[in-house]
């Protein structure tokens, strides 16, 4: 097997000089550069990558890691290859499709150098499972989780929930539908106060039927769009945890023959660019500063620095679907 050594003979350089024309780090003349690449071609040498990241402890690569693809993925990839990028930093997608030996394999990497650090968009296995491979490498998250050994970048979903719910009173709706995530998540625990201490404030009874569950996202808008369909008593607004489901449930509501928001008023949860398209009045939760912010972290721990996060606030972000209900009557009369 051809070494290093074997290339700095050919050339007649250094072995250090070989090495920093590799690496790309450090001073080399021209001459010397183009003698190390010629040698290099004519003994068919290719660098030991991961033996070089052995040795200097870094990759440069960050894990990304999501079980497929959901609404507000392409946003938060986007902002955290960005930031990466900026600070040289390389990232790799892993999509696990919901596997648990994918993600831990995923994990795995940190362990045998070809990753620094991972960030989690969404997991397969239990936190208790995860959390252990923080010792391999830095792990962050933009779920909301307790733990000392795993970054949350996560935005109160209480105030943000309870927000959009007094944004849909002050327009006149009174009965509301709400479209939860998985019941065991923290965030989905939080609306759920949201929603007991809107409903006590307010002194409006709620129906059991008016919440719905959604722990997949996949084509469940449309699935609630049934159910909403088959209701005897409908709710006149309703109030979802991502704007995903927000749109299939209007795009199934459409083809049933109905109007929106003349029929039900409707309110998302991301800002994703789907909300865009369909013109969804929803909330931004500084999804692209929970990305930067997961990196930021993970940048700090692997160097050592204290580069400061960024502050991040929760924004109601008004379009078409949540019309004034006294307006919504008089269109009707």
């Amino acid at each position: 097997m051809t070494t290093i050594i074997d290339v700095a003979k050919k050339a007649q350089v250094s072995k250090s000089t070989v090495s920093r024309v590799i690496s790309g780090n450090g001073y080399v003349s021209e001459e010397s550069r183009l003698k190390v690449l010629e040698a290099m071609e004519a003994l068919s040498y290719s660098p030991n990558l991961i033996a070089r990241n052995l040795q200097s402890g870094e990759t440069k690569t960050i894990g990304f890691l999501a079980q497929g693809f959901i609404d507000p993925l392409g946003i938060f990839l986007e902002s955290f290859i960005s930031i990466a990028k900026s600070y040289n930093y390389y990232v790799t997608l892993y999509f696990t499709d919901g596997d648990k030996k994918k993600e831990i394999d995923a994990l795995n990497q940190m362990r045998y150098k070809q990753l620094d650090g991972v960030f989690i968009l969404t997991r397969a296995n239990k936190w208790e499972l995860i959390e252990p491979y923080s010792i391999y490498g830095p792990i962050a998250t933009w779920h909301r989780i307790d733990s000392e050994r795993i970054y949350s970048s996560y935005i109160d979903h209480y105030s943000g929930y309870l927000r959009s719910l007094d944004y849909l009173f002050q327009r006149g709706y009174r009965s509301i539908g709400h479209v939860l995530g998985h019941f065991e998540n923290l965030n989905t625990k939080a609306r759920l106060k949201a929603i007991d201490d809107f409903h006590r404030e307010k002194n409006i009874s709620i129906n059991d039927e008016w919440i719905f569950r959604d722990e997949n996202r996949t084509d469940n808008g449309r699935r609630i769009a049934q159910l909403w369909h088959e209701m005897m008593n409908k709710t006149d607004a309703m109030a979802f945890y991502t704007d995903s489901v927000a749109a299939g449930f209007i795009s199934e509501l459409q083809t049933l023959g109905y109007s929106i928001p003349e029929d039900v008023a409707v309110i998302g949860f991301d800002n994703s660019e789907i909300s865009r398209l369909m013109h969804i009045t929803t909330v931004d939760y500084s999804l692209k500063l929970q990305a930067e912010n997961s990196f930021i972290y993970i940048h700090n721990q692997l160097n050592k620095e204290t580069i400061p996060e960024q502050e991040m606030s929760v924004r109601l972000i008004e379009r078409m679907t949540v019309p004034f209900r006294e307006q919504k009557k008089s269109n009707e009369d």
